[in-house]
């Protein structure tokens, strides 16, 4: 069944339907870069923070950390808050970062992140993601 949208209602329905691909794109790739990120101490992997509008926050101090995976966290970000016009960003701040993200892992080079290229890898699934998810909230709307 179709739902009635009042034509001076339309502008809100649209941007509520924008916002939950925009909330669903930003958990998803949190998720993935989380569950592919390579583990030793584990540090690396609950240090991933979501920006908005900036990609600053601290890394996760020093310790053992296992294989846990953090909740999405970021120092001005607010899970189930996005919103249109703001710009999102996964990012991880520890200074070994860069390393990882180009296929350094001496213990996990075997690991899905211990590849060169596993992030670029993941940004592009998630491009595919967002399409998917576009025509599940359409049929859900």
């Amino acid at each position: 069944m179709a739902r009635i949208i009042k034509v001076g209602d339309i502008g809100d329905y649209a941007q509520q339907q924008y916002e939950k691909l925009l909330r669903a794109s930003v958990l998803e790739t949190d998720a993935m870069l989380k569950q592919a990120s390579p583990v030793d101490t584990g540090r690396f992997k609950v240090s991933w923070q979501i920006g908005q509008n900036s990609a600053d926050g601290q890394p996760a101090p020093p310790g053992q950390y296992g294989n846990k995976t953090a909740p999405p966290v970021g120092s001005n970000y607010q899970v189930g808050q996005e919103k249109l016009g703001n710009v999102y960003s996964v990012h991880n701040n520890l200074p070994y970062a860069v390393p990882l993200a180009e296929g350094w892992s001496k213990k996990t080079a075997n690991a899905p992140g211990g590849q060169a290229g596993w992030i670029q890898g993941i940004a592009k699934d998630v491009q595919g993601r967002v399409l998917q998810a576009a025509a599940r909230i359409g049929r859900e709307s």
